[in-house]
């Protein structure tokens, strides 16, 4: 779900489009996490979170809890989202934001290896929140708030796993593109490309075309990597793992920086029209039109996944990590650096996500995704194998009618690749409700844009999750 953001480097230009925006704000620590929540060991660590208590009406009065996720949440950041405040503004809530465990600065061990990742887990994030939340409790003297907790992506999978696996501390649970199938395996694996390959066409008619012609005339057609170095101005030497093998891994490792570049512009397309994605599809277009195919694919990596530089290092696509490849666990990008690696561990065990390509319903060049490849990869990685079906065997999320789930609000932005695997139908008889929004992107329900020009269908969900929420409160203090 990585988004490197490398977009924002072409502002003036791209001054017209809109701009999402979060509260900075103060760091603060809590210092008595459990290391291990499911050891007799009582070891602690200091677990950074941000709170703002600026409408707080006092004890037990609600409480927000948006959810941290595969990234670290530095004080320019600070909280997420401006429509839980302003939610928080109307219920009279405090909001809190505690950051995932080996994110950021909430380090549970001062190590750091792959037999450390082994706490790394969602079982240990789920405990580790409901524990932050008996302390917020504890130190505002509100022992009977209720608690909402919110978020998107893989955060929005955690908030309804938080309201499904301790029901007893959270009330209310709102997810926003939550990949909930992707994590029971229900997910077709073209069909996430498929998605992102549909909302380009929607964006700049044409797109899946120019950029199938982009790659198929590069390095679709390559004959050997000294060809794709020199007209990509590749930096060299190249990362060991490509020097070594044929010139298929290079053409793989290109063509999924492709991929998750356009991830990541499909996951910021909103609002329409004018979004990256139609910026990025329109200067495709042109250099096919005028038959400089390398050129579009150069002027593409280094606008959207790279930096301006005398030439474009692969290196810096890389997680951290031993024997790190660009295709890594998440075939929709994992990121860099040390949390890039613990994204790639997270993906390479109990969150598999099956995301591919096939060239015919998307516009990249086909290649599969199978878990012999991803068992390999996480072997050579981390020393471990994944568990594609453990956690929702454990847990039974992928009937949610089953296990009586309830209280839980699910939206889908159904330009976002991530609606594959989304709940779209809600359950009404368990206050389990659904919103999806056509013209919605990546959690675009949760982002805010300061030129306020939300598509209707978007303005519409939030004002009735807000609504709904209001309700769900009131009924719950009768």
């Amino acid at each position: 779900f990585f988004l490197r953001n490398k977009m924002l480097v072409l502002a003036p230009f791209f001054l017209f489009l809109a701009v999402v925006e979060s509260i900075p704000a103060t760091p603060y620590y809590y210092k008595d996490q459990l290391v291990d929540h499911f050891s007799t060991s009582q070891a602690t660590f200091s677990q950074r979170y941000y709170k703002n208590d600026t409408s707080f009406k006092g004890a037990n009065s609600p409480i927000f809890v948006i959810m941290g996720g595969e990234s670290d949440i530095s004080p320019a950041t600070g909280i997420f989202y401006p429509f839980v405040i302003q939610m928080a503004a109307q219920f009279g809530a405090l909001v809190v934001e505690p950051e995932h465990r080996f994110y950021g600065e909430s380090q549970p061990l001062s190590t750091y290896s792959t037999q450390t990742l082994q706490l790394l887990t969602p079982e240990q994030a789920l405990a580790d929140t409901a524990r932050f939340i008996g302390f917020i409790k504890e130190e505002y003297k509100s022992p009977d708030s209720l608690v909402i907790t919110v978020g998107g992506s893989y955060p929005g999978w955690l908030s309804a796993m938080m309201r499904i696996r301790y029901p007893d501390v959270v009330d209310f649970g709102y997810a926003a593109s939550a990949p909930m199938l992707f994590y029971t395996q229900e997910v077709d694996q073209h069909e996430y490309y498929k998605i992102v390959t549909n909302s380009a066409q929607l964006a700049s008619p044409g797109c899946p075309d120019n950029v199938r012609a982009m790659l198929a005339k590069t390095i679709g057609s390559a004959t050997s990597k000294s060809e794709i170095v020199k007209h990509l101005n590749l930096c060299t030497p190249l990362p060991d793992y490509i020097d070594k093998q044929p010139l298929a891994t290079l053409v793989d490792e290109i063509n999924m920086i492709v991929m998750y570049t356009f991830a990541d512009l499909n996951m910021e397309n909103y609002p329409p029209p004018n979004t990256y994605l139609r910026a990025a599809c329109e200067g495709i277009q042109q250099s096919v039109h005028d038959q400089d195919y390398w050129g579009a694919l150069s002027t593409f990596i280094n606008q959207y996944s790279g930096d301006v530089v005398a030439c474009y290092d692969l290196a810096n696509q890389l997680p951290a990590g031993v024997n790190a490849t660009i295709s890594s666990g998440d075939w929709s990008g994992v990121g860099t650096g040390v949390s890039g690696a613990n994204w790639d561990f997270e993906t390479s065990t109990l969150l598999v996500e099956a995301i591919g390509t096939n060239g015919v319903t998307d516009m990249f060049l086909p290649r599969d995704w199978s878990l012999q490849w991803l068992t390999q990869h996480s072997l050579s990685r981390f020393n471990t194998t994944p568990r594609p079906t453990y956690l929702a065997d454990l847990w039974g999320f992928g009937d949610l009618k089953k296990i009586g789930a309830s209280h839980l609000i699910f939206t889908n932005g159904l330009n976002d690749g991530w609606s594959a695997g989304g709940v779209k139908q809600g359950i009404p008889e368990q206050n389990i409700v659904v919103f999806n929004m056509p013209n919605g992107a990546h959690h675009s329900d949760l982002l805010h844009d300061i030129v306020n020009n939300d598509t209707t269908d978007v303005a519409t969900a939030r004002a009735n999750i807000t609504t709904l929420l209001g309700q769900w409160i009131a009924d719950s203090r009768k």
